[in-house]
């Protein structure tokens, strides 16, 4: 890395100018060494001039011209094959001009190199799961998960090129109270199709994708859910939505660059005992208690400001009693780091 090399090449004459006496510092600091504003001022700069003036209480012109005479006339930068020319500009900054060389030797890199080109083995193979975007699948994606799409797959990017093993997780929100209501939303849309009087209430979901979703449930059942227990033509309701609103959403975010390696199930997590398992498993080491006639999570022994409700008082799981076991479950598949977007 050419900023390395070049903070090599400055220690080195500023460890020179140490031993031959011209400077007394004991500890010597760190070369810093950045691109300057303005282009013109040369390729990198470096202010270590600055730095050692202030420690040694001397003008730091001085020192910055010293630093450069040592550069051009022993020919330190040549023989690093790095530096074109040195130059002190302002009160003390030491720009470097690189050889063209330099540059086209690492284009060649690159292109040698192609996608390889800047990867890192620093992760050492340690696993790591990002989840991101895990909108609830009861309507279409918007901007701000857009965003978080974004955010979530260039980090899954860069930790990949680091060395690190990711794997990209979408949790689908696919049990619980929405699943109900977007069933509900969806029928009485249904319904109404085929003149009946509904009362659509207010919690019901509101976009005209609900109406469009009951069109197409039309096409499918045609008038067949008017004859079926209303409880049977909820529930499918529900399924055809939510397959519906997913399969929008996996081709929004595949239009969009982004590919997840897993789509994790809420509802799995109830279905195979997970949920429940957790909660009891952490009654018995104490962290959730009951109050009240409700079970609670003991966060604040963890920094929260308040203790958490698991299980209300009325027997219905909150969201953060399947949080709980979908987190566990992570750990259990063996990350060693789980980054949440």
């Amino acid at each position: 890395m050419i900023k390395n090399k070049l903070a090599d090449i400055v220690r080195a004459v500023i460890s020179d100018l140490k031993d031959e006496g011209f400077i007394n510092t004991e500890l010597l600091p760190e070369p810093q060494i950045e691109m300057p504003k303005d282009q013109k001022h040369g390729d990198y700069a470096s202010n270590i001039a600055l730095i050692l003036a202030s420690m040694e209480k001397r003008n730091p012109r001085e020192l910055a011209d010293k630093i450069a005479e040592i550069l051009n006339n022993n020919n330190i930068a040549e023989n690093n094959d790095i530096v074109k020319s040195v130059e002190v500009a302002g009160p003390g900054f030491i720009n470097f001009k690189i050889n063209n060389k330099v540059w086209l030797d690492s284009l060649k890199e690159i292109l040698v190199q192609n996608k390889n080109f800047g990867r890192l083995d620093v992760g050492n193979g340690k696993r790591i799961q990002i989840e991101f975007v895990s909108a609830n699948p009861t309507g279409p994606l918007h901007i701000g998960h857009a965003r978080g799409a974004v955010v979530g797959d260039t980090l899954a990017s860069i930790l990949t090129a680091a060395g690190f093993y990711v794997e990209r997780e979408y949790y689908i929100n696919d049990a619980g109270v929405q699943m109900e209501t977007l069933g509900k939303s969806v029928y009485s849309r249904y319904l109404e199709h085929f003149g009946k009087n509904v009362v659509y209430h207010d919690n019901y979901y509101q976009g005209e994708y609900i109406k469009e979703i009951a069109e197409k449930m039309v096409v499918k059942e045609e008038d067949g859910l008017l004859s079926i227990d209303e409880d049977e033509a909820i529930s499918r309701c529900t399924k055809f939505a939510l397959s519906d609103i997913l399969d929008e959403i996996k081709s929004d975010l595949q239009d969009f660059g982004i590919k997840y390696d897993v789509w994790f199930s809420e509802k799995k997590l109830y279905d195979d005992g997970q949920v429940e398992n957790s909660i009891k498993q952490y009654q018995d080491e104490g962290i959730i208690y009951e109050k009240d006639g409700a079970l609670w999570f003991n966060t604040t022994d963890h920094g929260d400001d308040k203790d958490r409700v698991v299980i209300k008082s009325d027997g219905e799981t909150t969201y953060f009693a399947s949080d709980i076991a979908y987190h566990k479950d992570k750990y259990d598949r063996g990350f060693n780091k789980v980054i949440n977007v």
